[in-house]
């Protein structure tokens, strides 16, 4: 059985993750601590998890 779209739906959408993305950045003045680079990595996940259930298959 497929999967239903909702199934891969994000919670967040890109614009939102991206936001957090820049602010962590900006908040770090673009050096990030070690703990801010694990926030980072699992931020970019998130984003590329909403950016694939943002594909649409081709007909």
């Amino acid at each position: 059985m497929s999967p239903t779209p909702d199934e891969f739906a994000p919670e967040r959408s890109l614009a939102e993750i991206n936001a957090d993305i820049r602010c962590l950045f900006a908040r770090a003045e673009g050096r990030l601590s070690d703990t801010e680079r694990i926030r980072h990595a699992a931020l970019l996940q998130e984003w590329a998890t909403a950016v694939r259930a943002s594909v649409v298959p081709a007909a």
